[in-house]
This record gives structure tokens, sequence and C-alpha cells, in this order.
């Protein structure tokens, strides 16, 4: 067996991004978050003293979901007759069936019996675990806006746009009365001082203010949008333009990032070989 070529194929599923750094070398910020297990649950009768060897102990009911809790959890939970009260930490100590469990709290108030909702897992990272360093990824959305003053201009979401004299083009993903989000399809940033326009709708308008990182569209391999990545941490990492990462992407001039406005995909490697 013999490799015929190598080819990258985007992942269909779509990541958050929180933020990409003006840097030498560009880093992206992942958001955290916190997963909702269960929207309801009642609290029953609390037995238990608190501490580490007697905690107290409380069996949650009429939950709608324990899909994704283990044992060992540490959860939280929105008080409303019922509470788990200030301080210390309720864990599960056991699954009793499709929509009860059995927790257990050591140190601060005693909970208290009643119902409570938003039955939540700790927020975690959504970088994604199965990523490595030289892993290709792409950029999906990152989330460039430009606002206009004028709510009568009527573009169409997936139209082509052109702007006069800067040359700048791209592809609108999102149309709201005063704002246009969008792709840009070139490394010419969108100006606030030429026209617009539409390529199906025709519709014109002049920018008021541009937000969003666009040269990370274009600045990538071969000149797209995709790059390597480098792991930093639990929620970032760095973006390099070759996959030995030895040559990091300089984002120090780039325009700024819209906050949690963007997407990005891992590439998968698939080898085509022959028998």
């Amino acid at each position: 067996m013999s490799v015929v070529r190598t080819d990258l194929i985007p992942n269909l599923y779509a990541n958050p991004i929180k933020t990409v750094s003006k840097a030498a070398t560009a880093v992206v910020t992942v958001p955290v978050t916190a997963a909702v297990v269960s929207t309801t649950g009642t609290i029953g009768t609390v037995t238990g003293s608190g501490t580490q060897t007697t905690p107290w102990t409380a069996t949650i009911t009429l939950m709608s979901s324990v899909a994704g809790l283990v044992v060992g959890n540490t959860i939280t939970a929105s008080a409303s007759a019922g509470t788990f009260a200030a301080g210390g930490e309720v864990s599960v100590s056991s699954i009793v069936g499709n929509k009860s469990i059995q927790i257990i709290k050591v140190g601060g108030t005693i909970p208290t019996a009643g119902t409570v909702t938003n039955i939540t897992l700790p927020a975690v990272s959504t970088l994604p675990t199965f990523i490595v360093n030289g892993d290709p990824i792409l950029f999906t959305l990152p989330g460039n806006t430009f606002t206009f003053t004028s709510a009568t201009a009527t573009f169409q979401a997936g139209e082509l746009f052109t702007q006069a004299t800067s040359g700048a083009t791209g592809i609108i993903t999102n149309v709201f009365p005063t704002s246009i989000s969008y792709t840009a399809t070139n490394a010419t940033p969108v100006s606030t001082s030429y026209v617009v326009t539409g390529a199906t709708s025709g519709a014109t308008t002049t920018p008021t203010a541009v937000t969003g990182m666009n040269e990370l569209l274009t600045g990538g391999i071969t000149g797209n949008n995709q790059y390597y990545y480098k792991n930093l941490s639990a929620t970032t990492f760095e973006l390099y333009v070759d996959s030995d990462l030895l040559v990091p992407l300089d984002s120090s001039t780039f325009t700024t990032y819209t906050t949690n406005a963007g997407q990005y995909t891992i590439t998968d490697t698939v080898l085509i070989t022959t028998p």
C-alpha cells in the first residue's frame, strides 16, 4: 500500500471563538461553556451534617434529564423553593434513574428541600479534546460587520458585494436594519470612505463603521483562511502558516477582532492510498 495523495477535509462541526489577539503571534481564545443538564429538579429530605465523614445527602427527583452526569460530577443549581445553599460543594453520588440522582454536599450551609432549576455542570473549555499541534484549522465566520445609517438599503444574505475604489469584496452572511455581517473574500478591508454595492440586490450604502479582523480570511495557508494550530492552554492556541510551526501568523497590524463573533472548524487529514 502506498499513499497517492493527502487531502484536507474540513470538519462540518463549528467551534466558537471568543477573540483573536493582535500580536506578532496571533493567539485565539475560545470560550468556556457551562452545560445545563436538567432545567428542573426537586430536592428531597436532606440528612447528614456536611462533614467529610457524614456529608449532607439528598435525592433530586423530577429532573428533565440526567444525560451527561456521572458519579463524582460537581454540579450547581439555581435556587427556587429549594436551594443548594451557600458555600461547600455539591456532587453526584449516584444516578438513581433517568430522572433522579443522589447528591452529597460537604461544607457551607445545609441545602433546602424543594424545587430548583438549571442543574448545571461546571464551565469547561470549548476547545476540542482531540486537536493536536500541527492540525490545520479553517475559519468559517470571523464576524466582520459594517454599519450604515440608512435602513432603506435592501441587501440580501448570501450575495456578493464590492466596494468602489477600495476594491474590498465579500459575501453577506446576515442582514440587519442598519448593519451587515460579512465574510471577506480578499485582503482589502472594507472602508468607511466608499460605496458598497450588492451584486444581486443592487443595494448600495457607505459604511459608517467597520469591525472585524478581515485579514484573517486571507492571511493563511496559500492566501486563504486556513492555519495551523499550536496549543497554549485549555482555552488558547496560536496560529501558524506552516505545518512545522516555525512561522507564526503576525496579526499585529490587523483590524480588531469582533469578540464572540467567530467560528472555526477542524480540518481532518485523509490519506488516499492504493491497495
